[in-house]
């Protein structure tokens, strides 16, 4: 072989593992764990198991390449429908606000500002996915278009 076609062949795999290691999600993006084992209410460990169960593996962050499980907004609407979270669960919801994982705490936060839009408490803009009125709205289709 000769050195030309090494060298291109060592730089070539010197690109890959570098791509690879600048896209490759950190530990605990690759787990489904969302320290739902530290909650201790029984609502809200159920509503956290289900956060957790609904996650969808994606690839984007916010407009970057960023690999992990994320909860996703059809995984909202199905933890809503399933769990039937109502406004009594707001107390729950607020302390798992405070939950060890920022998936686990926007999942939470996400589930608040649905109740509060459904139940006419919401102070969410036209242009919200969590507005009834926006042409997205996560339930859009009612519980029955998400199972």
């Amino acid at each position: 072989m000769k050195l030309p076609a090494i060298l291109s062949a060592f730089f070539a795999a010197a690109l890959i593992a570098l791509a690879l290691a600048l896209c490759w999600p950190s530990g605990y993006m690759v787990s489904r764990d969302i320290g739902c084992a530290q909650v201790h209410s029984e609502r809200g460990n159920d509503i956290c198991n289900a956060l957790s169960a609904s996650m969808e593996w994606t690839w984007m962050g916010h407009a970057i390449v960023s690999p992990g499980w994320r909860v996703t907004w059809a995984g909202l609407g199905r933890v809503y429908c399933h769990e039937k979270i109502v406004v009594a669960d707001l107390p729950v919801l607020e302390a798992l606000k405070r939950g060890s994982d920022w998936r686990l705490q926007d999942g939470a936060d996400d589930l608040i500002r649905l109740v509060s839009s459904i139940s006419g408490n919401g102070t969410e803009s036209e242009n919200s996915i969590f507005n009834p009125k926006h042409p997205d709205y996560i339930l859009k289709s009612g519980c029955e278009g998400l199972k």
